[in-house]
């Protein structure tokens, strides 16, 4: 099951997590998104019937709330304000949805006023934060979300090279094959080579019931796609990818 089924999955269950990480070309329709599924009060969220739907939909809902729209970076009076107004229950909706639409400019200070509520803040209370990418966003905040993608061009191109580094495994393909896409990571940044086997991973699982042996494969590859958080060069991974070819 790929992101996109899981998430809907997810939403239709009323099973979501409190606070999302959410990145990529397309975050805003994505986080949009989310926070209707929170607020809506129909059988399947987002349902787009409710009245919850409807005025997410317009932008006029009272329990969705933007936080530095403009980009200008939030000053710590406003996270403090924000932290206050969490502790007051929802208007109308099962949840309160806080958007942080430019998470990437969270400076120290607001991301530690922020954790203990991200950690301990009351049930109803949800937190969406936008970023081009996680690596913009500081690590503390990363570690206390779950982390979606949007979909767009970028996990399209991930997807189908995902597929071609699954078929290079599958095929056992020799050098003369490998080579040229191991090169062509070299020219690619540490997020792109983490979705690339992100998707990589999601072929070869479909595949494991006919061939179990690919187990110890995606063992090989999960430190690998843990090591992309870190400050390691896009060489260096593709060398560590050669090695499970």
């Amino acid at each position: 099951m790929n992101q996109d089924e899981t998430l809907q999955n997810r939403m239709k269950h009323r099973q979501l997590s409190h606070a999302y990480l959410v990145v990529g070309e397309n975050r805003r329709t994505l986080a949009d998104t989310l926070a209707a599924a929170w607020v809506c009060t129909g059988t399947e969220p987002p349902c787009g019937q409710c009245a919850g739907c409807r005025k997410a939909a317009q932008g006029i809902h009272p329990d969705i709330l933007r936080a530095d729209p403009e980009g200008e970076g939030l000053k710590a009076e406003a996270v403090r304000a924000l932290r206050s107004d969490a502790y007051i229950r929802p208007n109308e909706a099962p949840k309160k949805v806080y958007i942080l639409e430019h998470g990437e400019l969270l400076n120290q200070t607001g991301q530690n006023i922020l954790l203990k509520l991200i950690e301990e803040g009351p049930a109803y209370a949800c937190f969406l934060f936008l970023a081009p990418n996680p690596e913009m966003v500081l690590p503390t905040i990363r570690s206390r979300c779950e982390t979606l993608r949007a979909p767009g061009p970028e996990t399209e191109q991930a997807s189908a090279e995902g597929e071609q580094l699954a078929e290079l495994i599958l095929s056992g393909a020799g050098p003369e094959e490998t080579l040229p896409f191991l090169i062509s990571l070299e020219k690619k940044d540490r997020e792109a080579i983490a979705l690339l086997l992100e998707e990589t991973r999601t072929c070869l699982v479909r595949t494991l019931p006919q061939r179990p042996e690919l187990l110890a494969v995606l063992e090989k590859l999960s430190p690998i796609r843990a090591a992309c958080e870190f400050n390691i060069s896009a060489g260096h991974l593709a060398g560590w990818i050669a090695s499970v070819l």
